[in-house]
């Protein structure tokens, strides 16, 4: 096998298990159980991440990744706005996505990649033209942003003592609830939706 290609699965590999243990224990969790969640060495993580902050960073990019591939899927497939939105929703939250460790912040300052912030920017982009087709349908509510839908996420997917198949069912059941609140019709929300620099904040730890 190719180098390249054995490099791209170790990464994948790693990053498979950091993105698991992340989810389930923060980003304090030890790299010891990355390295055993990948079945790989501490020391050969060091060599591919000096850092733990580089870690993360990879994760949370293949996260971005993920989200706006979702997302561009459910405007092609889905000529029905309202259905776009919910099935983009559900795919994010499925077994197995660990979409909630895009938004946890880090405890230390960091200083992101420009092909983070590129994803992180593409991933707001994709995420609004959803939100703004379906507001434009009159299916989804008006005063909610896109802002509200990415912190969803982080709402929807709590650190939970059970396994990843029931987080995800609880995840389902619990998105089908809030489904019904984001239907256009209702009373009017408390408070504004983050604007997008507060929610870049609340993800970078800035605020």
């Amino acid at each position: 096998m190719p180098t390249s290609n054995r490099s791209a699965r170790y990464d994948d590999q790693v990053i498979a298990a950091a993105r698991d243990v992340f989810a389930t224990q923060g980003f304090g969790a030890p790299m010891s159980e990355v390295a055993r969640r990948a079945g790989v060495g501490v020391a050969s993580i060091y060599r591919r991440y000096p850092s733990k902050q580089q870690l993360v960073e990879q994760v949370r990019t293949a996260l971005f990744q993920l989200i706006i591939s979702e997302a561009e899927a459910a405007r092609a497939d889905e000529p029905d706005p309202w259905r776009a939105l919910i099935r983009f929703m559900s795919r994010c939250m499925r077994e197995g996505t660990g979409i909630g460790t895009v938004l946890p912040t880090w405890d230390e300052p960091h200083t992101y990649s420009a092909e983070f912030r590129g994803l992180q920017a593409r991933m707001a982009e994709v995420t609004e033209e959803l939100v703004v087709a379906a507001q434009k349908s009159g299916d989804l509510r008006e005063d909610v942003g896109f802002t509200d839908i990415l912190l969803l996420f982080k709402h929807l997917n709590p650190r939970l003592p059970t396994c990843e198949p029931r987080r995800a069912e609880l995840r389902a059941r619990y998105l089908a609830l809030v489904v019904e609140g984001l239907r256009a019709g209702g009373p009017p929300l408390p408070g504004p939706a983050p604007d997008h620099a507060e929610w870049r904040s609340l993800c970078d730890n800035l605020g």
